[in-house]
């Protein structure tokens, strides 16, 4: 790009069209020249949408500060960076060793991993929940409301270090849960002639605790309303909470469905935006999927659980049987079996009550932040807050100022880097990855207009009309028997894995959070194809080979 002009000095129109050199028309403002000597990978799992300002501010501190908290902590010579630019998360590790010494330390790494995942049970439930239990409920308690505009700028200081806080745990526990699956998947492929990853993972489908309690406590909110039919019928209404409230029954039914947002309401938002409102926020979202179900029964949930326990049991057993007269090989498999079932789990738990959940109490602290501003005249509506950066939030509650036409500035620059399709890598070209990634693969190059080929997570065919998921808005869309395409998924996806026919996704790997739910509700299931959602067309029929990893477009 033109390095005599920063890009935040310039207009809004000049800015969308600075040349970006090698990225063409993606503007790149270089904090450091030597960041252009780093590969840069942009994060479309879990960033597929740009992000609004805060939540760009947000998550660049949000994933440096973890993932270099667990790399210091492990002792690797490693220093992970992260940035949006043009609002799309990009990545980047920076090395302080020679390449060639490398390999040494990825094992060391691998090591300190291992160990991290034997003590994992206990530093999730005697560290972990307390510590990120206390933060909530301080974020909670803030008395926003009353207190005084440099209180709340004091409390705004804080919210972020307590993110920081629970995001250097999240990448504890990441690190250590998925080394425990890592490493059943690695032995079972060496003990078991022309075994896959995908087999040995078969072993721990049902065992997401807090996946399965949002799929039952679901499958009761939806059959109390489908017993009684005015309440279905509120349902299906243009103002269902208000009718509700006022048949017979009505009542009963909100109860529960307090009971339902009180336990799960932080569920809610598809990507990682604090713009997203969770389902607590906006019930109006789980409304319109009790909706959807009203007419086709759910299978139920206890059911369904015991029956996948069941599969697991039989992959259990045959494995034992193969293992007969090899004791050493049995005593391995048992030991990593019994580590992967106890912290395995934690892949998506932690999603549940750390991403999941911090992203809804920020939004909602962030929220309450928003409307002082609005009292100061500083924006027009408490959202706005979501268009400003961390410390103009804080420079403006110290000392108001109308920033008004700074946030429509950036509304209208938000909504244009929305409609494009970012760069996949900046600065340096990446190399080819030293050691399979079960996580985030790259994917595999695609040569057929109707074939997509990607990574058989839970195995099955499923069959079905196309619902392409990119947006908040497209989640009703997605009916019963639909196949969802989508960029990826979390534990806010979790209603739609009881009603569709299957699932397909641009990005992830048999570990990725899409797989690992695709086999918690045996949903057929291919990832990472790295272009369902542009080259599958809303509403084409699709079949869904989840053992061979390929995708056919039938029509």
């Amino acid at each position: 790009m033109n390095k005599t002009a920063k890009i935040s000095d310039m207009g809004l129109e000049e800015r969308l069209t600075v040349a970006g050199g090698q990225q063409g028309g993606f503007p790149v403002e270089w904090r450091d020249p030597s960041e252009a000597d780093l590969v840069w990978e942009w994060d479309d799992m879990h960033f597929p949408q740009a992000l609004t300002t805060l939540s760009g501010d947000y998550m660049e501190q949000a994933l440096m500060e973890g993932v270099n908290y667990r790399y210091e902590r492990a002792g690797m010579p490693v220093h992970t960076y992260c940035h949006a630019f043009n609002g799309y998360i990009y990545i980047a590790d920076k090395l302080s060793i020679p390449e060639d010494q490398l390999p040494a330390m990825r094992l060391v790494w691998k090591q300190n991993r291992q160990q991290l995942s034997r003590e994992l049970r206990d530093y999730w439930d005697n560290r972990v929940l307390p510590s990120v239990r206390a933060s909530y409920k301080w974020m909670r308690d803030t008395p926003i409301e009353t207190a005084s505009l440099l209180e709340v700028a004091e409390a705004w200081q804080r919210v972020w270090r307590e993110a920081l806080h629970i995001w250097g745990l999240h990448f504890m526990v990441v690190a250590g849960t998925y080394q425990s699956l890592n490493d059943l998947s690695d032995l079972y492929e060496e003990l078991i002639e022309g075994a896959q990853a995908t087999d040995a993972l078969v072993l721990m489908q049902g065992l997401s605790a807090d996946l399965q309690r949002v799929q039952r406590d679901l499958y009761l909110l939806v059959e109390q309303a489908r017993n009684n039919s005015a309440v279905a019928a509120g349902i299906t209404s243009q103002k269902p909470l208000d009718v509700i409230g006022s048949v017979e029954g009505g009542a009963e039914f909100l109860r529960l469905l307090h009971e339902f947002l009180n336990e799960h309401g932080h569920l809610g938002q598809p990507f990682e935006d604090l713009a997203f409102s969770s389902w607590a926020d906006e019930p109006s979202l789980i409304i319109a999927e009790i909706r959807k179900r009203l007419d086709q029964p759910d299978l139920d949930p206890v059911s369904q659980r015991l029956r996948l326990r069941s599969q697991a049991d039989a992959r259990e057993l045959e494995i034992r049987e193969r293992l007969v007269g090899r004791s050493q090989d049995l005593k391995r498999f048992e030991t990593a079996l019994a580590l992967a079932q106890d912290v395995g789990p934690l892949a998506e738990d932690h999603n549940y009550w750390m991403d999941r959940m911090v992203q809804t109490h920020i939004h909602r602290f962030a929220m309450r932040v928003g409307g002082r501003l609005v009292e100061a005249n500083v924006v027009a509506e408490s959202g706005d807050v979501f268009h400003l950066h961390i410390q103009e939030v804080e420079d403006a509650l110290r000392a108001p100022h109308d920033m008004r036409p700074t946030v429509s500035e950036r509304k209208a620059a938000l909504e244009k880097w929305q409609t494009i399709k970012p760069p996949k890598y900046l600065g340096k070209p990446p190399s080819p990855p030293a050691d399979p990634d079960r996580f985030s693969p790259v994917p595999e190059a695609q040569s057929d207009a109707n074939i997509l080929k990607g990574i058989g997570a839970c195995v099955g065919v499923g069959r079905g009309p196309a619902r392409v998921v990119c947006t908040p808005e497209d989640f009703e869309r997605v009916q019963p028997g639909d196949v969802l395409v989508s960029p990826a998924s979390n534990p806010s996806w979790v209603p739609l894995f009881s009603i569709i026919a299957g699932l397909v996704t641009n990005t992830g790997g048999v570990l990725a959070h899409a797989a690992v739910t695709a086999r918690e509700f045996s949903v057929p299931a291919v990832v990472g194809t790295g272009t369902a959602t542009t080259v599958i067309k809303d509403g084409q029929m699709l079949e869904v080979d989840g053992a061979a990893g390929i995708v056919r477009i039938l029509s």
